[in-house]
């Protein structure tokens, strides 16, 4: 017999704390969200848009944003959002001064492992005048509404994992 039956069950009690420990080593609500850029700037360090993506309109300033290696291009006056104190928190970016506990605009990352979406990929109608759709990138569902259908679209043609560094 190879240890006692006190060292065997402190060293499976040591193994349950690792692992339970690991295992509770999951992002929180503050994890950061960041802007990394504009895609004009951005694009050095940044594979391209997949081949769907719709190209920016003439004017159209954005900005790129990462969160949990998943990149999103969002209209420059998009700001990161917050939630705290909302019945759900969530990372999200919409137009400044937009209500925070009411996403009408904007873009909402879920982890995609929990995420339950009610209808399939893609942009939908949503409720009165507001188009919602969403996508799958990395271990994120990525989710965008808005008033403009071509605006969602393209916001969710952008998400993406970064390129590699």
């Amino acid at each position: 017999m190879t240890g006692s039956r006190p060292a065997r069950h402190v060293s499976a009690a040591a193994l349950a704390v690792i692992v339970a420990a690991l295992a509770g080593c999951t992002p929180g609500d503050d994890e950061q969200s960041t802007v990394v850029g504009t895609p004009a700037t951005s694009a050095a360090t940044v594979s391209p848009p997949p081949a769907t993506s719709a190209e920016p309109r003439p004017g159209d300033d954005r900005q790129t944003i990462e969160y949990r290696d998943v990149q999103v291009d969002v209209p420059a006056d998009w700001v990161r959002a917050e939630s705290r104190g909302c019945e759900f928190e969530f990372v999200q970016w919409q137009p400044a001064g937009s209500p925070p506990c009411r996403l009408t605009t904007g873009v909402v990352f879920y982890g995609a492992a929990t995420f339950d979406p009610a209808h399939r990929p893609g942009v939908q109608k949503g409720k009165g005048d507001t188009w919602v759709g969403y996508v799958y990138a990395g271990d994120l569902a990525v989710y965008a509404a808005g008033p403009d259908r071509a605006l969602v679209q393209d916001v969710l043609d952008t998400a993406r994992p970064p390129a590699p560094r």
